[in-house]
């Protein structure tokens, strides 16, 4: 590689040149592309390069050592306005190194759903997805929790994880209980052009997983693995439409506020 600054050959991998110390183009995280020393964004795919990076990774942990205010979780838990708007870890800032936690993995599927796709248009379709997504997004926002993914008709969910609180697991069953609510509501306002009705059904476990930077380059995200997940969407098959079905460490945890 040649020296931007004084045309001398400079070693692979040096971040300097070792004649007249200027700093050498540093590759894309995203492409590879060799992006000057000044560049904020790659100018290939977009990225975010440089300093950018390093404060936005600095942002990113300040952020994930706040813990959302609440209320009291006796009387029953109520929804704190103050968790509208969930922390998602974008994927420039993502910390690299995983760390064991302990999280409340939910884990909902819409009944029905392949067959209502087969009768009805596929915009209606999404028109009505895309609503019950946004209706199931604010009902696990309201308890603090955390939209991991969307695959197809279900909805994973994360509670303790990127941000912990001392009741995930209570939080977890009280926001699946408002989306069972938010389903009904959304299937009646819907039966006219729907067909049948929207029923959802909900798995929920408590363990040990996995959670950090999940991917490569701009695709990777933050999100969690281990057999707790695992065990959460077989809850959620096991299930009956409408129904919420919870792992032993989540029942003993929550029985107490539910009764």
């Amino acid at each position: 590689m040649t020296c931007s600054g004084c045309g001398s050959e400079v070693q692979s991998g040096f971040a300097f040149c070792q004649k007249c110390g200027t700093k050498q183009p540093s590759p894309c995280a995203g492409c590879g592309f060799p992006c000057a020393p000044d560049f904020v964004y790659c100018p290939k795919c977009g990225t975010l390069v440089g300093e950018a990076t390093q404060s936005g990774e600095r942002a990113l942990q300040r952020t994930s050592s706040m813990t959302i205010p609440v209320r009291s979780s006796s009387p029953p838990l109520v929804p704190a306005s103050e968790t509208q708007h969930a922390f998602r870890p974008q994927a420039d800032k993502i910390d690299n190194e995983a760390n064991r936690r302990t999280v409340t993995v939910l884990f909902a599927d819409l009944s029905g759903f392949t067959a209502m796709n087969e009768r009805l248009d596929p915009e209606v379709m999404q028109t009505l997805q895309n609503e019950l997504f946004e209706e199931l997004t604010t009902a696990v926002q309201s308890f603090g929790g955390f939209v991991d993914k969307f695959i197809g008709d279900a909805l994973l969910a994360l509670f303790g994880a990127p941000t912990a609180h001392g009741d995930d697991p209570e939080r977890a069953v009280c926001a699946a209980l408002d989306m069972i609510s938010w389903t009904a509501r959304l299937s009646e306002r819907a039966k006219a052009y729907a067909g049948s009705p929207l029923l959802l059904h909900v798995g929920i476990n408590t363990g040990h997983v996995v959670a950090g930077g999940l991917g490569v380059g701009v695709a990777k995200s933050y999100s969690v693995t281990g057999d707790t997940v695992n065990t959460a969407q077989r809850l959620q098959s096991m299930a009956a439409p409408g129904e919420v079905l919870v792992g032993p460490l989540t029942h003993r945890l929550t029985r107490h506020a539910l009764l």
